[in-house]
């Protein structure tokens, strides 16, 4: 019999613990001596939890990739169909370019720049092409039709299958663009609607669907049929019949999954390796059907569906030696007084809440080791709605709203006492801060003094506090309340905020503001976290529970919280990768903590069998 070292060409080697270890490891083997076992990194089929879409929806259509996905159009809870183009980077999720009409239950494929998207409910026949910013119209399809499977390219595309007009409601009918016109080809060997595809136009696949004909359930089909350019062959069914899930790959290395299985929707993937189909030891998290598909038959997104009702959830599949741990918020050490817009700042080991609160009248002073929060000396005077940040040696507070009236009181945190500082120039409540320390800090917009918030009495105004006086700063190009911010005073990010709530974010240089590209949620009252203007996450603000990463050119979606945090508390010193968000309006005291997501190499032991 020949040896380990014959087979692979490596000895076995023996350390005294397991070996820093990275992707070239995969297949090799070892023995533990502190354990006395042979370990291996090995590959794995896997569905993981990646980040949200920014809108619930179903019957959209995926193409891409896994680092480059795309979903167009769709309808929503209420059927409505929807214009709303999303793009994916391979962590989060953002807004692209929308379509120039609705569409659900259409065809489409290509990549994230380069897409197209054809026919949909009620029974269309008009086609796009997508740029990865916008869409312009192309021929229509000769077939007005919904629910049906489309593969290939911009300028190269396949559509077949459909759901049309008239009985019988099934059909098979096949088309191929040039990039310049539509042509009909041969028709499917068995008609049908709700069907996934993948593949080129001259090697296309297609595979499940339904035939409302049939006298009784199940209706769904387990058909698999070959296109080559001019007809198409049936070849081995699937092993379960599905109809209205998705698809990925190529005609010979593709996967199934999700969709509706009788008596339900499925959590099954199947892999078809050209010839015939298995049954996948991987499985979706969530049962689902009619969800988008894009990438390959090793690295695939399943995207949004029905689980039951409409979700914005997304999950990703690869078949890789590594393990990887989505993007999350877990539960902290909770406040030991409930409030909410007061002072905070610092990291995930090292941070500070003062004041706040409600009836807005707090003064307590709470810090944070990475382990619990514990009181300290109050400030001196209690207030709600007001703002600051700064870290538990040093930070300042300003503004705010006591029982009676808007204040200008401001006051400096020593890591030990508040003291009375200059007062602001004006009354203000509901500012937007940046800066990381007592002595050099940015506040943002707010409300002036008057009987209640409103646009009348919105700021635009930027105050600098320099660690003895006050100066004015570049004006905000908005009028705007709660906006928040990351960043340092020189180099800041400042976005969201009430004047609608809005979308809007903004770059500071140190004396001036540039505005930059929007967040996909409007967000008020919000979270953030970021130490400089080129990493940053936004996150919660009023009863949203969804987080936005800033990598320095554009935000997208990450994971949600369990919590609403409207007015919380957020370690602004920290970074994408490790933010926090305690308390909410109007008393809450939760506590909640961000972890990135994570990539470990798939570590077996090996066994006998």
């Amino acid at each position: 019999m020949a040896t380990y070292e014959e087979i692979y060409g490596k000895r076995v080697k023996d350390f005294d613990s397991d070996p820093t270890l990275e992707s070239s490891y995969e297949g090799q083997v070892w023995y533990d001596k502190s354990t006395g076992v042979l370990k291996s990194v090995v590959s794995a089929a896997a569905w993981s939890s990646t980040s949200n879409m920014v809108n619930a929806l179903a019957r959209s259509q995926g193409a891409g990739t896994t680092s480059a996905g795309l979903s167009m159009g769709g309808q929503d809870g209420s059927d409505t169909k929807l214009t709303v183009t999303e793009e994916y980077n391979g962590t989060g999720w953002s807004l692209g370019g929308s379509m120039p009409a609705a569409k659900s239950d259409h065809a489409g494929a290509g990549t994230q720049t380069a897409a197209f998207a054809a026919g949909g409910s009620p029974y269309l026949n008009s086609a796009y092409n997508y740029n990865g910013t916008s869409w312009s119209g192309i021929p229509n399809i000769g077939t007005a039709r919904q629910k049906f499977a489309g593969c290939g390219t911009t300028t190269a595309s396949l559509v077949f299958g459909a759901q049309v007009p008239g009985s019988p409601p099934q059909g098979g009918q096949t088309e191929e663009y040039n990039g310049s016109s539509w042509s009909e080809q041969n028709d499917l060997n068995t008609a049908r609607a709700k069907l996934a595809g993948c593949g080129t136009q001259t090697a296309g696949l297609g595979f499940g669907g339904y035939q409302p004909t049939i006298p009784s359930p199940p209706k769904q089909k387990a058909q698999t049929e070959q296109y080559d350019g001019t007809s198409w062959s049936e070849v081995s069914d699937m092993i379960t019949a599905t109809s209205a899930g998705a698809g990925a790959g190529t005609q010979t290395a593709a996967i199934a999954y999700g969709g509706s299985a009788a008596p339900g929707n499925t959590t099954a993937t199947q892999d078809w390796n050209g010839t015939a189909w298995t049954t996948s030891s991987a499985t979706l998290g969530t049962a689902l059907s009619n969800n988008g598909g894009a990438g390959t038959s090793t690295s695939a997104l399943s995207i949004a569906g029905y689980a039951p009702s409409v979700t914005n959830n997304v999950e990703e599949y690869n078949v890789s030696a590594n393990v990887i741990t989505a993007a999350a918020w877990a539960a902290g050490p909770a406040l030991g007084t409930g409030r909410y817009s007061g002072v905070s700042g610092g990291t995930t080991t090292a941070a500070i809440f003062a004041g706040g609160g409600y009836p807005r009248d707090k003064n307590e002073t709470e810090l944070y080791d990475g382990t619990s929060w514990s009181e300290v000396n109050n400030m001196n005077s209690g207030r709600g709605r007001l703002s600051g940040t700064g870290t538990p040696s040093s930070a300042v507070g300003a503004g705010g709203y006591t029982p009676n009236s808007y204040s200008s009181a401001a006051e400096q945190w020593n890591g030990t006492n508040w003291s009375n500082i200059t007062s602001l120039p004006a009354s203000r409540q509901y500012m937007g801060s940046i800066g990381a320390s007592g002595s050099a800090a940015l506040f943002i917009g707010g409300n002036s003094s008057g009987s209640a918030p409103s646009p009348a009495y919105q700021v635009n105004e930027t105050l600098y506090w320099n660690g003895s006086s006050w100066a004015t700063g570049g004006s905000y190009p908005n009028t705007v309340w709660n906006p928040r911010g990351f960043g340092t005073i020189s180099a800041g990010i400042s976005c969201g905020g009430n004047n609608g709530p809005n979308t809007s974010s903004y770059s500071y240089n140190g004396s001036s503001w540039t505005a930059g590209p929007s967040l996909n949620i409007a967000r008020d009252n919000c979270g953030a976290s970021g130490a400089t203007d080129g990493d940053g996450l936004i996150y919660g603000g009023g009863s949203d529970l969804s987080s936005e990463k800033w990598d320095g050119t554009s935000f997208a979606t990450s994971a949600s919280f369990a919590n609403t945090h409207n007015g919380g508390g957020s370690n602004q010193n920290g970074s994408s990768s490790t933010a926090m968000i305690f308390g909410n309006a109007p008393n809450g005291n939760a506590h909640e903590e961000f972890t990135a997501e994570t990539t470990t190499l798939n570590v077996k032991t090996l066994t006998q069998s």
